[in-house]
């Protein structure tokens, strides 16, 4: 009993993050439901031991990144799928923002979402993603320039 409310605990502290990073990735709510599922399977399998809560966190966006990864090389995945369900935010503004970030290439996206919506710095997401830190700022700043060019077209044309 205490191993099934240990994971209905890290299930509701860390659903919000493991979903939006597998909608972010994937495109569709159906796959990242897909997605969500397979991480708090294989956590309730594994019942790994960590050293923190921080430890904890890393590890589940590990598993999601890379069962995202895996889902986005399966053979009967060939054709990319636009986000169609925007994620509920706070104002409308943020929900323009984010769906702005989801046009974004895979990696682009994912590296904005864990720097800006999770909190991490370069270092962390080089781990989680297994590439340099080089590769990481790359991909911020590549990010950032379109975003920018999206956000400032779009404020242009409400004037």
């Amino acid at each position: 009993m205490k191993n099934q409310n240990e994971i209905i605990d890290v299930i509701n502290q860390y659903s919000n993050m493991v979903y939006r990073i597998a909608l972010t990735r994937t495109g569709t709510v159906e796959n990242a439901e897909d997605i969500f599922q397979e991480v708090f399977l294989k956590y309730s399998e594994k019942m790994p031991k960590f050293e923190n809560e921080e430890h904890k966190k890393a590890w589940l966006i590990k598993v999601t990144i890379n069962l995202t990864k895996n889902f986005h090389n399966s053979s009967w995945n060939k054709k990319v799928v636009n986000l169609d369900e925007a994620i509920v935010l706070k104002t409308e503004e943020q929900t323009e923002v984010f769906s702005i970030v989801c046009e974004l290439p895979s990696n682009y996206k994912t590296v904005i979402y864990l720097m800006y919506y999770e909190g991490y710095k370069v270092k962390e997401i080089a781990n989680f993603m297994k590439v340099s830190e080089g590769t990481i700022k790359t991909w911020a700043f590549r990010a950032r320039e379109i975003l920018r060019e999206k956000l400032e077209g779009g404020f242009e044309d409400e004037q």
